[in-house]
């Protein structure tokens, strides 16, 4: 009888867990709604990483359930392969015991069976460090669809410019941060709590409870959660696809325009096209530097023709009425000139810098 009542205690208080740690995301996703509705720099700042928060929290118990279902596998195979080891380079006690089993092509096999049932140890380290291991995992499951991958991991690189380096793009952070709302939603919808949910409950959470045909299902709270939190805020596609394209195009008629000026006020003579290969010249290319027949001769990866491109591709995104497709086509552009963004900006800037200096 004791024992069935701890057993019984056992459970109620995994339950209480299950429940409270439900709750700590959905007290996040509310606070970002608070957020989204000020709508200033430094509240969209602070929802931004709160999303995150709670994006990384959901995928980190999913990674977590998803090996657990391995844990008699890994372990055997751990143990396995141990004994194999032993057999080569352990101790003579070791090596006694180690032999005195299976025979090692026996043990080969068994290995070699088990391998592939489980994810390697060097695997579940990087997935549990890295948000877009964790992203890769959770796709390949089949336990998060793969449409959300790209906006996903954009969307986390965002969150680390913001919190580590003090970098915030103001110009799409509202657009961001809402589509950041609508996929941690489709994350939460795809988070099985793995066990009945029993309350008390906070008012964070009683408000998505179904209790109208007196039936109310506790494993189906966080997908009520997700659909109803998804409703809170709406995603205005038609705004934010304007506010995205907008924002690209801006930044891409900048590139074209600063590549033009550098080429009409550089010391060398250069042609119409230099100025994108210019960028591309290796620090170390002293002959591509210093002679210019060399440096038309250099293949390099972008021309002009890949910025027409860009924008084009960035037009063409007007069209776009897949939410998830078209943040992964600006995370996907934002990727291929970005860094060709920078030099052309540090570019400009040098050129003005040394006019005033004269």
């Amino acid at each position: 009888m004791k024992e069935r009542t701890l057993d019984r205690r056992a459970e109620i208080t995994g339950r209480l867990a299950t429940m409270q740690r439900l709750e700590l995301v959905i007290v996040q996703f509310e606070e970002v709604k608070r957020l989204i509705v000020i709508g200033r720099i430094p509240q969209l700042r602070l929802a931004l990483i709160l999303l995150d928060s709670a994006v990384e929290l959901i995928m980190h118990r999913m990674v977590e359930a998803e090996l657990r279902h391995e844990r008699f596998h890994f372990d055997q195979l751990k143990q396995l392969r141990r004994l194999e080891s032993w057999r080569h380079s352990g101790t003579p006690i070791q090596r006694q015991f180690a032999t005195s089993g299976p025979s090692s092509d026996q043990l080969a096999t068994e290995i070699q069976r088990l391998a592939p049932m489980v994810t390697p140890t060097a695997k579940r380290k990087k997935i549990d460090r890295v948000f877009g291991d964790k992203i890769d995992f959770l796709v390949e499951r089949h336990l998060l669809p793969a449409e959300v991958a790209p906006a996903l991991k954009k969307l986390h690189d965002y969150r680390n410019e913001t919190y580590h380096r003090d970098q915030h793009r103001v110009e799409v952070l509202h657009p961001a941060v809402v589509i950041y709302f609508d996929i941690a939603c489709t994350v939460l919808d795809h988070y099985n709590p793995g066990s009945i949910i029993v309350g008390p409950f906070g008012p964070e959470l009683s408000r998505f409870r179904d209790g109208s045909s007196g039936h109310d299902d506790p494993f189906d709270l966080p997908h009520r959660a997700a659909g109803q939190l998804r409703q809170d805020i709406g995603l205005d596609l038609a705004t934010v696809r304007e506010a995205l394209v907008a924002h690209l195009l801006e930044r891409l008629e900048d590139i074209e325009s600063g590549l033009g000026y550098i080429e009409e006020n550089s010391m060398n003579r250069m042609r119409p096209g230099d100025a994108i290969r210019w960028m591309q010249v290796d620090d170390d290319d002293v002959e591509a530097i210093f002679d210019d027949a060399v440096f038309r001769s250099r293949d390099y990866p972008l021309t002009m023709a890949d910025v027409a491109s860009w924008i084009a591709r960035a037009t063409a995104m007007e069209n776009m009425n897949d939410k998830h497709a078209l943040f992964a086509e600006f995370a996907a552009l934002e990727d291929a000139f970005e860094a060709m963004e920078r030099q052309v900006s540090k570019a400009v800037w040098d050129i003005d810098e040394q006019a005033n200096m004269r």
